[in-house]
């Protein structure tokens, strides 16, 4: 067997000198992180050791296996370094003892990738695979299973994917330690042997599972450059043409395994992936719900052309027209000459009363002069969210009625940037829901997840044109993901 120490200033520089030099069935013994260089510690450089071994030909019996053991533990006690003379002989008494209940052990190969790397260097390494006498997947297989992803056709790229997933550690009994490790003190107040080893072994494991979220990172690039050629967008790259914010895509594949987050943009596991994830991730109102004993006071407010006002006209008509709801409508919007005769045109057409107001007072007397219907609707005018005044004006309008349902009617054509802002600024009045307008006029909706991700306000409505009252539709997870793959 051939064993071999590589230092590289990254992990997956040290793993392609592995493969370059021992070749695809090499196994990895211990991987560490050291300080280089420097004076009295600042300006070290970060060196990536990684153990690796190469059997020089295949073990045939019993006795073989046990040198190869036997050079496996001494080389796995050398990266260690740390390790004390009463550790070593607590491996080797182990070692022994696995090796007498394996009988005819197979070579040092952990059973898959993942408990190998868990445990590589361990005395759980040793045990495992003398017992276990099973084949296993070696490095290099893994990776030659990630290169494939290059020559494989565009059907197959979800199946490519599942690499990333592979790799990811597991929760089992090696993460927390064998049994006889975790058990309590033996009778008469001697302990297990392993205890004192316990923290050593989560601190490892802590250290091998921040490298496998590097190894994910890899695998996702290597995905990315694939796409590049062979020209298959996966749900991770049309959510990033989508403008889709990185915050959300890093938690996105926090979230889902890589078989979901490397699936082909339409395929089915990627829309319901994404499905799963808005479903957790944004809240979502479906629309107006009415009170079954009182009146439901809904405002729309929002910046300066949004499409307030015909907004509110498609929501009046929606409910007449298809629910045979009473509805009355009330406008506060007197800045602009033309706003008071448009809605005035959709009441007439609507048969419903149209009220006018100058102030609090004027409103409060308004939603009291109909509280026999089922909704009354609010206009606004448009407020500058940079427009400390305006803001202030419509905030203590809103606050004659705790019970306002108040809905922030934004574009979805609006930078993310300045949505954001809206959002704070609006935050004065408090917007219990978001209305997006404008859906058709943007081939790009990553704003509506920018916006809404891990926010109380709930998104409501979605418009995509003029027309009253068909233009409109109560807000769900699978339109959602709909204009998100469009």
């Amino acid at each position: 067997m051939q064993i071999k120490s590589f230092k590289a200033p990254t992990l997956k520089e040290a793993m392609a000198n592995v493969k370059a030099e021992l070749g695809v069935d090499a196994v990895i013994l211990h991987t560490s992180k050291t300080k280089k260089g420097g004076i009295l510690g600042f300006h070290s450089k970060e060196i990536v050791e990684v153990v690796a071994a190469v059997e020089d030909e295949p073990v045939k019996n019993a006795a073989a296996a046990d040198t190869s053991t036997e050079a496996v533990l001494q080389a796995a006690a050398a990266a260690r370094g740390s390790r004390t003379a009463e550790k070593e002989a607590v491996r080797d008494e182990a070692a022994r003892g696995g090796a007498a209940s394996g009988g005819t052990a197979a070579s040092f190969l952990p059973k898959n990738m993942v408990n190998q790397y868990q445990t590589a260097g361990t005395m759980t390494a040793i045990s495992q695979a003398i017992a276990k006498n099973t084949p296993s997947q070696t490095f290099g297989e893994v990776l030659s299973s990630v290169n494939k992803q290059q020559e494989l056709p565009a059907a197959t790229a979800s199946e490519a994917g599942q690499a990333a997933e592979d790799i990811l550690p597991e929760p089992s009994a090696a993460d927390g330690g064998p049994a006889e490790a975790q058990a309590a003190p033996m009778a008469g107040g001697v302990s297990s042997p392993e205890q004192p080893l316990a923290q050593d072994r989560d601190e490892e494991i802590q250290e091998l599972q921040n490298q496998l979220e590097e190894m994910k990172s890899l695998l996702l690039e290597m995905s990315s450059s694939k796409e590049g050629r062979n020209e298959v967008p996966t749900l991770r790259s049309a959510l990033q043409q989508q403008e889709v914010g990185s915050h959300v895509i890093d938690d996105m594949i926090a979230k889902l395994n890589g078989s979901e987050i490397l699936a082909p943009q339409h395929a089915v596991k990627a829309v319901k992936a994404l499905e799963k994830y808005v479903r957790k991730s944004v809240r979502i109102a479906n629309g107006i719900t009415l009170y079954s004993d009182k009146p439901k006071v809904v405002a729309l407010i929002g910046p300066t052309g949004v499409g307030k006002t015909t907004t509110l006209a498609k929501i009046a008509a929606k409910f007449v027209l298809e629910q045979g709801a009473r509805v009355a409508l009330i406008t506060a919007d007197t800045y602009r000459i033309s706003a008071v005769e448009q809605l005035k045109t959709y009441s007439d057409i609507l048969g419903l009363p149209l009220e006018i107001v100058y102030n609090p007072e004027a409103l409060k007397q308004a939603i009291a002069k109909h509280q026999d219907k089922q909704l009354i609707l609010l206009d606004t005018a448009g407020r500058s969210q940079y427009n400390s005044y305006q803001m202030q004006e419509l905030h203590e309008l809103l606050q004659i009625d705790e019970d306002i349902e108040t809905h922030l009617v934004m574009s979805a054509t609006t930078k993310t940037s300045d949505g954001i802002e809206l959002m704070e600024n609006f935050s004065l009045c408090s917007p219990d829901r978001v209305i997006f307008t404008k859906v058709d006029e943007t081939s790009s909706h990553g704003i509506i997840l920018n916006i809404l991700h891990r926010r109380k306000a709930a998104l409501s409505y979605l418009t995509n044109g003029q027309s009253v009252p068909d233009d409109i539709e109560p807000a769900s997870v699978e339109k959602v993901a709909e204009l998100l793959l469009r």
